[in-house]
């Protein structure tokens, strides 16, 4: 039978006798309920009756104990903590003499790990990898957080997959999730990619950005920032661990500009609306400056390491923004792009599409539907999808009528199982986004 997960809110009461604090590094908290499975994230006071058992889950191995008095560890990544009279047990054990004022903690701060699926996102060539960020649950359906399109050979971000603004405690059943991530399996645990790959810091986009000699003298490395392609602030948290794959050069104007006010306008219209929206976003194309001899031509800007190393600046940053609740109105599909090259002209930018952000009623009224055309903000246009022929190397162009998934994905070498212990090889590719 299929586990359902729901939100569980675990109420004080006259039959309560113990009481546990979650603690950062939180555990991941379940409960059954019956049939039903609750999932509870982020910190919390757990109060459980006599003989309940509340189940624990984080990376490695756990942390227990009471100000004042000394830790227990306890081994492995699950534990199923039971409330007694005379403490609190794990597996007919007693590890507590005490029974409140105690808390529980991860040893190890990160609970998700990454994936590759066997079923590939629908626009993800066959020559990337769909990687995914979640965690398994033992007993339990697995948790999918994001799933990514990466080029491995190239060390390019192509888009990420999500459900935009999930609630903390999530509900993981069909109509509270996203219905392509719940089709994608986890079936090879990737490990230890920024060992077997170089992906630039932010010291060396700091050095590398300012020794661009060969760019030119209309090149200025103030104009841009090295930064996740998810800009949301608690998605910045939750993916920090893999901001070595997430990360791209963004036009700064841009990024503290229109792509923060479209975040802001989505994020009120979720929490006003109660509406979901599921996204993709993704980078297209390398932008392009000007030579200052000769304005007609052009060359990539490509940022160069001594070693040639390239670290590529998007021409194009998109969201692919599609309501789980359609009302039929442009809003219910639509392409937001934004324009990440500073250099690129007016006529360009006024002939890319027909904007419709003002059709679009959560966005009309908001600040970004009030600046989104504002070079000094970042250019941004809202697209219907079948005026997106311009965006180059987009997942658009492949068969719009396909599903969001493929049926297989690409044998890729550098997967393992994840009962596969051995140690992975690798190939190394200078140029990367």
């Amino acid at each position: 039978m299929r586990s359902c997960l729901i939100l569980l809110v675990f109420v004080a009461g006259a039959a309560a006798l113990c009481d546990l604090s979650t603690r950062e590094p939180f555990p991941i908290v379940a409960k059954r309920i019956g049939s039903k499975t609750a999932i509870l994230k982020g910190s919390s006071m757990l109060r459980f009756s006599l003989n309940e058992t509340v189940t624990f889950y984080c990376p490695q191995d756990f942390k227990i104990g009471r100000d004042y008095y000394p830790f227990i560890d306890l081994n492995g990544p699950t534990v199923e903590l039971t409330c007694a009279e005379d403490g609190i047990y794990s597996n007919g054990q007693q590890i507590t003499e005490w029974t409140s004022d105690g808390y529980i903690q991860c040893s190890t701060a990160d609970s998700k790990s990454l994936f590759e699926s066997s079923k590939s996102l629908s626009g993800c060539d066959a020559d990337a990898m769909t990687l995914i960020v979640g965690y398994k649950l033992k007993g339990l359906s697995d948790v999918k957080q994001l799933a990514m399109c990466y080029d491995l050979s190239a060390l390019r971000l192509r888009f990420v997959k999500f459900l935009a603004y999930q609630q903390k405690n999530l509900l993981l059943d069909m109509s509270q999730t996203d219905p392509v991530l719940n089709e994608l399996k986890m079936d090879k645990y990737i490990d230890s990619l920024s060992i077997y790959f170089h992906y630039t810091s932010d010291e060396e986009f700091r050095q590398l950005k300012t020794n661009q000699i060969q760019l030119g003298e209309l090149y200025d490395s103030q104009l841009f920032d090295y930064s996740s392609l998810l800009q949301d602030q608690q998605q910045l948290k939750d993916f920090d661990n893999y901001k070595f794959l997430l990360n791209i050069v963004w036009l700064r104007s841009l990024r503290l500009g229109n792509w923060k006010h479209w975040l802001e306008a989505l994020r009120v219209a979720n929490d006003d609306n109660a509406e979901k929206f599921e996204l993709r976003i993704g980078v297209s194309g390398v932008a392009t400056l000007p030579l200052a001899h000769r304005c007609n031509v052009s060359r990539p800007m490509q940022l160069r390491d001594e070693n040639g190393n390239a670290l590529s600046v998007p021409a194009y940053i998109w969201a692919h923004v599609r309501s789980l609740q359609p009302s039929g109105n442009a809003a219910d599909e639509f392409l937001l792009v934004a324009h990440n090259n500073p250099y690129v002209n007016v006529l360009e930018l006024s002939a890319f599409c027909d904007d419709i952000c003002a059709e679009i009623p959560w966005l009309k009224n908001s600040l970004f539907g009030e600046l989104h055309l504002l070079p000094m903000y970042g250019v941004v246009h809202c697209c219907r999808m079948d005026q997106i022929l311009k965006l180059p190397d987009s997942p658009f162009g492949k068969q719009q009528e396909e599903p969001l998934l493929s049926a297989t994905a690409s044998t890729t070498t550098p997967t393992t199982d994840v009962s596969d212990s051995t140690t992975p090889s690798f190939e190394y590719s200078a140029d990367q986004y």
